[in-house]
């Protein structure tokens, strides 16, 4: 097997050196760029199935329309505060991923659904990758069966305990000190679920408004490392930049990407930049940085989804981007940007380290000087998007505590 030692430079798996090894020795060179093209783009075609249960008006609505990216205007916006009983299991697609669906599924020990087998062929257990049981209270004990049913059946589960906010509010209202409140709520949900026989539950108290306050963070990261890695990914792509945690899982699974990107737009059918010996796509680079944006909720059409929710002019929400707003409102930034990564010496080393290190990836791309420069500009690029993505965010938390 090829070494891939690239120092700042490691992004490539020793699986998927493995991957591009055999399909050189099976088809040779001249497949690897539409390979690796379809594995850029594998994650959208992974399917996702998160089933949420709980009680009426314990907050799955706004959960579920939250991870969705979707607002009351919304035509897609799941019904919120009705009060009306779920009777089915209700799927509820991510508009921005028909692949992630999320399952409002109908709680247990009712009339219609009795403690037993029945419900879980009703439901179709088998369909979901994880569960959220969720609660504004304490956990039932119906809650506790059905946690222990599922963890009988190898599935990952997360009690989520909601309504955190209100929980803070009154304690303020009523002069109790508001550091006691979560510690509070936490005991009290585990002596319940202990009283349930579920020994050792781990809960998570959050708000669905309020994302920086209680665990909402703790919740997201568990569920990803609870998912195998190309699920993982895919959920991670799939849901808005939410929270300053979130953004950073994103970046995470973007870097990732860049060894396959780059690959591609430096690949031996990329012609000559003028000025300069080394050839790129720079269509390819775009896309994938309109792509950043657009996960980082950088692109206009999500500037303008945040202008409306906060009530802010996109005048404003831009001014406090430093870096995409040149890339908002100048065709030719890209191209000027990347000229200048090529023409750096640190460049050429690493792609005299990547000539050394990866034969077989060295004999598709146009030169390793090109190569080396693709990875290096969109490391640079995801870097400098995802500073303001967490400005964004810092931007949001701001007019909620305004409101």
């Amino acid at each position: 097997m090829y070494m891939h030692d690239l120092g700042d430079y490691d992004i490539i798996s020793c699986e998927e050196i493995d991957e591009l090894q055999k399909l050189v020795e099976e088809t040779g060179v001249l497949n690897l760029p539409n390979y690796i093209s379809q594995k850029a783009k594998e994650w959208k075609e992974v399917q996702i199935h998160i089933a949420v249960l709980g009680e009426t008006y314990v907050g799955k609505s706004t959960f579920i329309n939250q991870l969705r990216g979707v607002e009351e205007w919304d035509n897609k916006f799941a019904p919120v505060g009705l009060g009306d009983t779920t009777l089915e299991p209700t799927a509820y697609e991510n508009p921005y991923n028909k692949n992630m669906v999320f399952w409002d599924l109908p709680g247990v020990g009712t009339l219609k659904y009795s403690k037993d087998e029945s419900y879980f062929r009703t439901i179709n257990i088998e369909r979901y990758d994880f569960f959220i049981l969720m609660s504004d209270q304490c956990f039932s004990e119906n809650d506790a069966w059905l946690a222990r049913e599922i963890r009988k059946r190898g599935k990952p589960f997360f009690f989520v305990r909601s309504k955190l906010d209100e929980d803070l509010k009154s304690a303020e209202h009523d002069g109790q000190c508001i550091y006691e409140v979560l510690p509070r709520i936490h005991q009290s949900c585990t002596d319940n679920l202990r009283k349930a026989n579920f020994r050792d539950p781990t809960i998570f108290i959050i708000s669905n408004y309020d994302h920086e306050i209680g665990q909402f963070d703790d919740l997201m990261v568990a569920i990803f490392h609870s998912l195998p890695d190309f699920k993982k990914e895919a959920m991670i792509l799939s849901i808005g930049p939410l929270t300053h945690q979130i953004i950073r899982e994103k970046k995470k699974a973007l870097h990732n990407r860049v060894f396959k990107i780059a690959v591609i737009s430096a690949g031996a059918a990329a012609v000559p930049l003028p000025g300069i010996d080394v050839a790129v796509d720079l269509a390819i680079i775009a896309y994938e940085i309109n792509f950043y944006m657009s996960e980082f909720g950088l692109d206009e059409e999500s500037l303008m989804h945040l202008c409306k929710k906060t009530k802010t002019k996109y005048d404003q929400i831009t001014e406090s981007l430093k870096h995409s707003k040149s890339l908002l409102t100048e065709k030719s930034t890209l191209k000027t940007l990347f000229m200048k990564i090529v023409k750096t010496q640190a460049a050429e080393q690493v792609g005299g380290r990547f000539a050394k290190y990866i034969p077989v990836i060295g004999s598709i791309v146009s030169s390793c000087v090109a190569y080396a420069a693709c990875v290096k500009f969109l490391r640079s690029e995801i870097d400098l998007l995802e500073e303001d993505a967490q400005t964004l965010v810092s931007i949001v938390i701001d007019k909620n505590k305004k409101l």
